[in-house]
């Protein structure tokens, strides 16, 4: 079943929106991506979702207008995603179509109570709208490119937080818990990274008497001193092929280097952002 439902998605491409350049529904993808982290980290932070579908919709209609306007030209582009509608007819009890989704978000957008119980409700609707128009713009290009061409700097995250080897192992472990990372790039040592495992193992290595000392100490006084423990990262540059960086992905994330000055990271990749 799941094969008819890809075969209706693909004889429906040619319904899909106007023209998107692949810079423009890459970069809007981005700002979903963007906009999803935002509220898994707050699960009352619908808003930055809502405006990311906003610019998109007000993009596509060459007009600034309401959610209810931006419908019809979100599903145009919804449908370059078997997410949107043909899954959602094949497996209904796990997926929602596109536009009952929408309505769901829409509506509960307008209504004047958002806070608590309901404001979660509508943050966990506007996450799964965000996937699919997500996977709907990164799709959009799939017809014309051949998968051995595409690059990783489309998928990973740019920007990436880094460890500094002056800052103290407190901040590092803050950075870590605010935003549930289990590894970071550790600046200055190229290809390296520090994991949460190795805190955890330093901080309650000894005594708990120690642990207020060993949270003041330095990263890079840490690595001196004491030894504690560095990941070595696999590292590719911005214009590898995603298929290559598959190739390399195992445990840890991938550190993604300018083709130009290898020494500049300017983007990670992790297995979940190839999803």
């Amino acid at each position: 079943m799941e094969f008819q439902a890809l075969r209706l998605h693909y004889n429906r491409r040619s319904e899909r929106s106007p023209y998107l350049k692949r810079v423009e529904a890459l970069t809007f993808a981005n700002q979903l991506r963007c906009a999803r982290e935002i509220a898994l980290k707050d699960a009352e932070a619908f808003d930055a979702i809502i405006h990311a579908i906003e610019g998109l919709g007000s993009f596509l209609t060459g007009k600034i207008l309401d959610l209810g306007k931006y419908k019809k030209e979100l599903e145009k582009l919804s449908s370059n995603s078997a997410l949107a509608e043909d899954l959602p007819k094949e497996y209904r009890v796990f997926l929602t179509p596109f536009s009952q989704l929408y309505e769901l978000v829409r509506v509960a957008r307008n209504d004047a109570l958002h806070q608590g119980a309901f404001a979660r409700h509508l943050t966990n609707h506007a996450i799964q709208l965000a996937l699919i128009l997500e996977d709907a713009l990164r799709n959009y290009h799939e017809q014309e490119d051949d998968p051995a061409t595409q690059c990783v700097s489309d998928y990973m995250v740019r920007n990436p937080i880094c460890a500094e080897l002056w800052q103290p192992l407190g901040f590092i472990r803050q950075e870590m818990l605010i935003n549930s990372f289990s590894f970071l790039p550790v600046s200055e040592r190229k290809c390296h990274l520090i994991s949460d495992r190795a805190i955890a193992a330093y901080l309650r290595a000894d005594e708990s008497k120690w642990r207020k000392r060993r949270l003041a100490i330095t990263l890079g006084n840490a690595i001196e001193e004491s030894g504690i423990e560095l990941t070595k990262a696999e590292c590719l540059n911005e214009r590898d092929t995603v298929a290559f960086a598959i190739g390399l992905l195992r445990d840890t994330p991938l550190l993604v280097r300018r083709k130009t000055d290898p020494e500049m990271l300017v983007g990670i990749v992790t297995a979940f952002d190839l999803l």
